[in-house]
Formats: structure tokens, sequence, C-alpha cells
């Protein structure tokens, strides 16, 4: 099953609902200003044929760009970036370290995350079936062993089995819905202000009449932890949300 499908069980909301997160398009930034350029020390290969890469936008108003090497960095990246302890987010971060020939290397990061704390965690993303070659353990042994606190304050390292399908899918889904609606955000935010407990996605989108916008408009508030998925699920019609802390 395609992972960034969203599932419903309400044939009579599929007019409504986007078929894909991808799909659920923002408005664009009212000023049409172009994305900034990531600030990298390594750019990734974007539109390589041997392997999967990619560029996305992220963040508030004209957003900016994060080039990616594979599939998973990019799901990695989505998810850390709406995890809410996650304040910061850097991209193929450069650290030198020293082999045991007394020869120096660069190994780029992929990410490194800096969260609310102030902890700086760098992280590696490889395919899980690059742990099963010994000098590649090894090396990021090694890599690990010599990062001190001015780079990072730990190393991590991500696969894609470390990745829920539905982090994975949420996460999508809220960045493509980053850009505010200020109507249909208002509308909403005045409709779940006299919430009390739980109610359906797609019953509130009824109340309010704003169809496709009341679903980018909740998902936005998920997002931003105004709204809450009262259970661990994906975004749908049929989740039960409830007022958030935010």
């Amino acid at each position: 099953m395609d992972q960034n499908r969203i599932d419903t069980a309400s044939e009579r909301a599929e007019d409504m609902m986007p078929h894909r997160a991808d799909d659920a398009t923002a408005n664009a930034p009212a000023n049409d200003a172009l994305p900034e350029r990531p600030e990298t020390d390594r750019k990734p290969g974007v539109g390589a044929k041997k392997h999967f890469s990619c560029a996305f936008v992220y963040g508030p108003g004209a957003g900016v760009v994060m080039n990616t090497d594979s599939l998973t960095e990019k799901r990695v990246a989505l998810v850390l970036l709406a995890r809410p302890d996650v304040v910061k987010l850097e991209n193929q971060v450069g650290f030198i370290w020293e082999a045991r020939d007394g020869s120096t290397h660069t190994h780029f990061f992929d990410f490194r995350a800096t969260m609310v704390d102030g902890i700086r965690v760098a992280i590696m993303v490889k395919y899980d079936a690059k742990l099963k070659q010994e000098e590649f353990r090894a090396e990021i042994a090694e890599i690990a062993t010599q990062v001190t606190p001015e780079f990072a304050d730990r190393v991590t390292l991500m696969t894609e089995k470390h990745l829920d399908p539905i982090d994975v899918f949420n996460a999508t889904l809220f960045n493509s819905v980053r850009h505010p609606d200020d109507e249909a955000d208002a509308i909403m935010r005045q409709t779940i202000r006299r919430l009390n407990g739980a109610a359906k996605v797609g019953d509130l989108i009824a109340h309010t009449g704003l169809k496709g916008r009341g679903f980018r408009s909740i998902a936005r508030l998920i997002g931003s932890r105004e709204l809450a998925l009262q259970e661990r699920v994906r975004v749908d019609y049929d989740s039960l949300v409830m007022r958030g802390v935010a």
C-alpha cells in the first residue's frame, strides 16, 4: 500500500479529500517570493539518475529549500521538522575525522537537529541493508567517537526501519499545507474553541462548510498543536481530534 495515500472509509468525502498528502496543496505565499537556498557544507546530487534524490520546500512564508540524496532522507527530514521538540534542522553538515592510518576525511552528517533544550544531535541516515557491512559499521563507530560537544552532543543513525508510516504520512501532510488560509483558519479556530471532548474531522468540516479548505485547515491546526489527534492515526475525515495545548 502506498504510504502517501490517505485512507478513508467515507466515500462521501472523497471529492473533498486529497488522495495524497502531497496533493493537499496550500495557498502560495502572498508575495510570491522564492524560497531561500539551502545552506549546506555539501550539495546532494539532486537529479541523479542512479538513485532517488529530491528538493523540497519547508518552513513559513516562501520557505527554505532542502535537498536530499534518498527517499529515506526526505522522510526523516519531514518527520523531524514536524516534531515539536526540534527547533532547528541543518542538512549536510561536514565533520572532519581521522582514520586509523592517520589520514583525514570529511563525513557529511545528513542532519543536525537542535532540540528545545539546546541539545544538538548529529544524524546519519542510511539504508538498513548497509548496516550488514562490517567495514561500514566500524567506520561510523570511529566517526561517532571523534564527535566533540562543539559539533554535537550525541550521534544517532536512522534507517527506513526507524520510520513509522503514520509519522511519515502526517509529517508530509503538515508540510504540504503549511501556508495559512486566513479565512478558513479563523473559522476553524472559532469552531474548535467551542469543542468539548473529541470530534470527527469530517464533522468539523461539515459544520463549517469549508470542504477541502477545512481539511487543510485542520491539518495545519494539528501540525501547530492547536488540535490534537485522540489516537495515533493518519489524519483523515474519520480521525477524532480534540483541542491541543498550543
